[in-house]
């Protein structure tokens, strides 16, 4: 008869550490400059808003 080799015992599983979560940091929002309309331009729609020549 062929012997057959002792079994082994099946080794107990280590447990894989988990690697904790990093926060991701959150890049702050950085405000959009907001174009500022042309004060020159501004000033002249206001008092001329049919574009009429100001005399």
């Amino acid at each position: 008869m062929i012997e057959t080799p002792p079994t082994r015992p099946n080794p107990t599983p280590q447990p894989v550490p988990t690697p904790e979560p990093q926060p991701v940091p959150t890049p702050t929002p950085q405000p959009v400059p907001t174009p500022e309309p042309s004060a020159e331009r501004y000033t002249i729609c206001e008092a001329n808003p049919l574009g009429q020549s100001i005399s």
